[in-house]
């Protein structure tokens, strides 16, 4: 066998491996991807859902500062939670904040917590304080892909959802 022969089989070969490798490669790269994609948006999620747990735990304990003889004991409390909902995800870009705060903490959710009511102290009177992260309206934060047999890739619920209670 001349040297010639040999090289140009060798070539040969190394010309069908690679292209086996693309033909792999075309049906490994989806589903490599999809989980890449996955483990992102659930990373985020977590994070965002961590956020707002601590939020709304930070603004419970605010609330704790306000003297509840006073007369508008409650007012001031509502302004207290608000203001330190809004400061707790400041880090959020505008438009997700807003999702959750709204634009100067309306949206935070604080509600007196009258004793032996559900999730309530059963010695005393407390106050709840809820936020929403609204992940569905008005448009989905992450892209989501519609695959026929799977179905929506990746699923994601439509609200995260955090409730403090402090007693006062």
């Amino acid at each position: 066998m001349t040297a010639g022969r040999a090289v140009a089989r060798r070539w040969g070969t190394h010309w069908r491996q690679s292209g086996a490798a693309v033909v792999e490669f075309a049906f490994v790269f989806p589903i490599l991807f999809l989980l890449v994609y996955g483990v992102i948006v659930y990373a985020y999620i977590y994070v965002l859902k961590q956020s707002i747990v601590y939020a709304a735990q930070e603004a419970a304990e605010a609330a704790v500062a306000v003297d509840p003889a006073i007369d508008d004991a409650f007012t001031r409390q509502q302004a207290v939670v608000r203001a330190t909902a809004v400061s707790a995800l400041s880090w959020l870009p505008v438009s997700q904040r807003a999702r959750v705060v709204g634009t100067a903490g309306e949206r935070v959710e604080v509600s007196l917590c009258p004793a032996g009511t559900p999730d309530c102290p059963v010695d005393g009177d407390a106050l709840r304080v809820t936020l929403r992260f609204d992940l569905a309206n008005p448009s989905s934060l992450f892209p989501v892909l519609n695959l026929y047999i799977v179905g929506t890739v990746p699923p994601l619920p439509d609200t995260l959802t955090a409730t403090a209670v402090v007693r006062i």
